[in-house]
């Protein structure tokens, strides 16, 4: 899983290194918009169906009718973000643009309900592969379709394509889940393909329409700043502000796949009510974070110049002050990600959804009177004040959900 997300968050960086070479900031701003508005519309609608069929709580349930559900919410998707743009009063180039990049998130969304059955039946290295492969073409995609139609709409068209290629080639092929023939007609419950039963449906969404809050909210967070930056600043500084910002997204990559990996465990721990082992878990991940961060300073420091004019262009470089700042932000982030983790493994979704509307609050009125005055700057400020406010309020949550567990110490008590 980690080698697998790895290649995806290399695969993200180059995106962004080609986009960078190839068209003008201004472009990069639109792209960096398009993911601003979709991910949390996404986010919300996904419900983190794949969650719910990697736990296994609903082993009795045709994976078809989760198949069939990730596709209602994902045709309403599409339906939302075209309603946003329509709203928001976009050109039709723009316009344009944040659909496209729907549509190769919406692809990318019905494999991850794929993921979620191979998750279930302990088949990582197979999304290993499907992730790989996604990757590398979706970069080939990406070049072809800048070079050949010379903007941005047929360059995320190419990813599009690359997406659609790999879901249908590979995630939704039965040999992928070893189903032969044979099985798949002996065992309907092993079926890939989507079916409708609306009261069932009714019941998986409303199970985990908690989730997808959490997610939207989470979403929603990594995208404020970018609303303001454009609004106060146009779209150049913002897709200035994305390109740096994209050192820490992609450490978030990273961090998602290790703390997949520590999931299991924790929420196994949490529930045998073993808070020793619990906060032992969290207390590595807590210090990777943060390793992570303090290297990110020290070497933005020493050499962020370099690195931005090498990886992207001298225009980018130009800014390079702002990346330790950044670094800062993304550090206290990882370890907050990391402590959310250990909310969601511990169950404490409406704790959660809380604390994520009070991190989205600090986040909107701070970058409301910073970005207009401080620039990108502001916009950074913005981000580790809600970053702090999202570490310090997930630690007290575990502290005192993990105190109260019957019989057990918290940290640091006898």
């Amino acid at each position: 899983m980690f080698v697998g997300n790895a290649v995806y968050a290399c695969g993200q960086w180059i995106t962004l290194m080609l986009l960078t070479k190839l068209i003008r900031p201004e472009f990069v701003g639109q792209y960096a918009l398009s993911l601003a508005i979709v991910y949390p519309v996404i986010a919300l609608t996904s419900f983190q169906l794949r969650a719910v069929v990697a736990s296994g709580m609903y082993r009795q349930t045709r994976f078809g009718h989760f198949l069939g559900l990730r596709l209602y919410t994902t045709s309403l998707t599409l339906i939302i973000v075209f309603a946003l743009t329509q709203i928001l009063g976009y050109r039709l180039e723009l316009t344009a643009v944040v659909l496209i990049v729907c549509m190769a998130q919406a692809i990318e969304n019905i494999s991850d309900i794929y993921y979620g059955r191979l998750q279930l039946h302990d088949r990582i290295v197979r999304i290993s592969h499907s992730l790989i492969a996604r990757t590398l073409l979706s970069v080939f995609g990406l070049t072809v379709g800048i070079y050949v139609g010379r903007n941005l709409f047929w360059g995320i068209a190419g990813i599009m394509l690359a997406r659609a290629t790999v879901l249908l080639g590979y995630d939704a092929r039965a040999r992928t889940h070893d189903l032969t023939e044979q099985s798949m007609d002996s065992s309907r419950s092993e079926t890939l393909k989507p079916c409708s039963h609306l009261k069932l449906q009714r019941e998986l969404l409303w199970f985990s329409f908690p989730l997808g809050i959490l997610t939207l909210l989470v979403t929603l967070n990594s995208s404020i700043p970018s609303y303001f930056i454009k609004h106060a600043l146009g779209e150049r500084e913002l897709g200035i502000f994305s390109t740096i910002g994209f050192m820490v997204s992609a450490g978030s990559i990273a961090v998602l796949s290790l703390g997949q990996s520590a999931f299991a465990r924790l929420a196994r721990s949490y529930a045998a009510e073993n808070v020793g082992e619990f906060w032992s878990t969290l207390g590595k991940l807590l210090a990777l974070g943060a390793t992570v961060g303090v290297c990110g300073v020290i070497l933005s420091k020493v050499a962020g110049r370099e690195i931005l004019t090498v990886v992207f262009r001298r225009e980018y470089a130009e800014r390079a002050d702002l990346l330790p700042w950044v670094m800062a932000a993304g550090g206290v982030g990882y370890m907050g990600q990391f402590l959310c983790i250990g909310m969601t493994a511990a169950r404490y979704y409406h704790s959660q959804i809380v604390l994520l509307i009070l991190v989205s609050l600090s986040l909107s009125v701070t970058s409301y009177f910073l970005v207009p005055r401080h620039g990108l700057l502001g916009a950074i400020f913005s981000m580790l004040v809600a970053a702090i406010v999202q570490l310090a309020g997930s630690f007290i949550i575990l502290f005192i959900g993990t105190r109260a567990r019957r019989g057990v110490p918290a940290p640091g008590e006898k």
